[in-house]
């Protein structure tokens, strides 16, 4: 697939912030499915793939490093990755019967409810309401979470990070475990996601390779200022733009 100059340029540069985005405070990757959406004429199948094949490679980098620094919750992240895993399946069927202008309007709806839902608890400075622990039922809990990643992540390729980062947060997870955990939850729910869109042959190559790496910098700069600056004003401002980039699907 051919594609301009400057719309492969402002993919690139959506890709890094994406990166940035994901390896700080979880929900970035989603930039890059609306890029792919709004500014190419790749069907759903071909989003979704392609954005998912960048989030395998970007994700095992975030773990990798989150790995080495210490931060991740290994017994979460399993239980969490399995489920996500398995839910994957149902999404990619489930791909199969939207239109592009139906996946555009499910794409918007998840932009808006997770762009609200960041700025509420962000503005009000919300405590998590429920607090999952290793228990019968806490565990339970976490395949929920899993399950709704994985399904979500098959139907719109979005990776993960965009649910998995904010509900964590939600029941209880600290932030920076949050996002390390994060990592491990996007390699099984994009890589699964992306085998399944390859045996469709719906992962454009031309433009994974250049966007793979403007996302591997961007995490890899995203894990230096997870480390230094305080995520508050950043996730206020990601839920802003998701809200704004939810408008922009719509009019």
């Amino acid at each position: 697939m051919v594609v301009a100059t400057e719309v492969l340029v402002a993919l690139v540069v959506l890709a890094f912030l994406g990166g940035v985005i994901v390896a700080t405070i979880g929900p970035g990757g989603i930039l890059i499915v609306t890029g792919l959406y709004l500014m190419t004429s790749l069907s759903s199948a071909q989003v979704a793939g392609t954005s998912s094949a960048i989030f395998t490679v970007g994700a095992v980098l975030g773990s990798l490093i989150y790995a080495r620094s210490g931060e991740i919750d290994w017994w979460i992240a399993g239980v969490v990755s399995v489920a996500a895993a398995g839910g994957t399946w149902v999404g990619v069927q489930a791909n199969a019967s939207l239109s592009r202008e139906l996946y555009g309007l499910v794409l918007a709806a998840l932009l808006a409810v997770v762009g609200v839902t960041i700025v509420y608890r962000e503005y009000h400075d919300l405590e998590p309401r429920v607090e999952l622990g290793r228990g019968g039922w806490d565990t339970v809990g976490f395949v929920a979470v899993g399950l709704v990643v994985g399904v979500s992540g098959g139907l719109l390729g979005i990776g993960g990070a965009a649910l998995s980062a904010p509900v964590l947060v939600l029941v209880g997870v600290p932030m920076l475990a949050t996002i390390a955990i994060t990592q491990v939850v996007v390699v099984a729910t994009a890589l699964f996601t992306t085998l399944n869109y390859l045996l469709l042959g719906a992962i454009v190559t031309a433009l994974f390779v250049p966007i793979t790496g403007a996302y591997l910098g961007g995490v890899g700069v995203g894990w230096w200022l997870a480390h230094r600056v305080e995520a508050g004003r950043l996730k206020l401002a990601l839920g802003v733009a998701l809200v704004g980039l939810a408008a922009s699907l719509v009019i």
